[in-house]
């Protein structure tokens, strides 16, 4: 996978806890995310990233 290749990381929203579970099932079948995150963890990473990246 591209992202991976430049260094990036993937983040999939748990289908279980999704409204709709379709997209985050469509990513599961693509490959296996570096993070699979309820919503809420999703945000409290973005927070992290964004303090441990600068």
């Amino acid at each position: 996978m591209q992202i991976k290749k430049y260094g990036g990381f993937t983040v999939i929203q748990d289908p279980s806890q999704a409204q709709v579970s379709t997209m985050p099932e469509a990513g599961l079948a693509l490959h296996a995310p570096d993070y699979l995150l309820s919503l809420n963890d999703i945000g409290r990473l973005l927070v992290e990233l964004e303090r441990t990246a600068c």
